[in-house]
């Protein structure tokens, strides 16, 4: 027999009083992610640089009835914008600011499909505005927004989660996916270095059939016109792409079985799998995190 399907409304349980930050949260994956967190009772925000698509994002969710769910939590736009180390910060401070916890933390935004643009930054330092985004983002945020997941986690009853988004099959970020994992390998150790008890997790959404993912699959060189039409038959649906996010955040399991899942790799859902060999490297791992320190630093 295979593994039972994930069913978030019995298999999560409730979240009422717990705070959860969902970077690119008004759109794909973070927008299904922020509907089920919010079903589950937290209180979610939804970390956006664009105010207006959040605004329309929160409105979707109100005409979908997400928030007039039985034991609904509620949502709140945070403008978070990481293609640059002081913006990310300013959006971590803001969050910090407005809430005494934090429980959940997923690292979803990503530029998606943009090849290699370059992104002129402040030093004058010429950085990918994908290696940027997609892993500089997610180290600046979560480095950032420590202290509190630590205080939190700190408190009786308390289960904190940081669980980090790595991007699809399709598109050219195989170097930042493989950081993403990297990441959050080094992360679970130095948390189990300070004896801390948070939770850091690298998930694979799998491939979803988001606008997003239809994007991506179109640029795909020689073989995006033939993959386009097939997208809907090796995808899962949208309204699944948050199951293994939040399996990863909130399902018990995880934390009856830390030692399995501390640092752990998901393919969804909730299956830990192995990632390539060079993730894996430790010396590598710890290489990334202060060389990420210095390039921080220097822009």
């Amino acid at each position: 027999m295979g593994r039972p399907k994930f069913n978030p409304s019995t298999d999560v349980p409730d979240l009422k009083g717990k705070v959860a930050l969902v970077t690119g949260g008004n759109t794909g994956i973070g927008y299904e992610t922020v509907k089920l967190l919010i079903t589950k009772g937290a209180k979610v925000y939804m970390g956006a640089r664009n105010e207006s698509r959040a605004t329309a994002a929160i409105a979707q969710l109100k005409s979908e009835g997400v928030l007039d769910f039985p034991g609904a939590g509620q949502v709140e736009w945070l403008h978070l914008d990481q293609i640059l180390p002081r913006t990310t910060r300013a959006g971590a401070e803001d969050f910090m600011r407005r809430e005494s916890r934090l429980d959940i933390l997923i690292n979803n935004a990503a530029i998606l499909g943009h090849g290699y643009q370059l992104a002129l930054v402040d030093a004058k330092i010429p950085v990918s505005e994908l290696m940027s985004t997609n892993h500089l983002g997610p180290f600046v945020l979560t480095t950032a927004l420590l202290p509190l997941l630590k205080k939190t986690a700190e408190e009786p009853g308390s289960d904190v989660r940081i669980i980090t988004v790595m991007r699809y099959r399709f598109e050219r970020t195989g170097t930042t996916k493989g950081l993403n994992v990297m990441f959050a390998k080094e992360l679970q150790r130095r948390l189990d270095e300070e004896k801390v008890p948070i939770l850091s997790i690298a998930i694979d959404p799998g491939i979803v059939d988001t606008d997003g993912t239809r994007k991506v699959v179109r640029a795909v060189p020689r073989l995006g016109w033939l993959l386009s039409p097939i997208i809907k038959f090796i995808s899962v649906p949208r309204c699944e792409g948050g199951h293994n996010p939040l399996f990863a955040a909130a399902s018990p399991i995880v934390r009856e079985r830390r030692a399995e899942f501390a640092g752990a790799y998901l393919a969804p859902v909730g299956v830990i799998a192995s990632p390539k060999k060079e993730t894996l490297d430790v010396a590598a791992a710890r290489d990334l995190w202060e060389t990420s320190e210095r390039a921080v630093i220097a822009m």
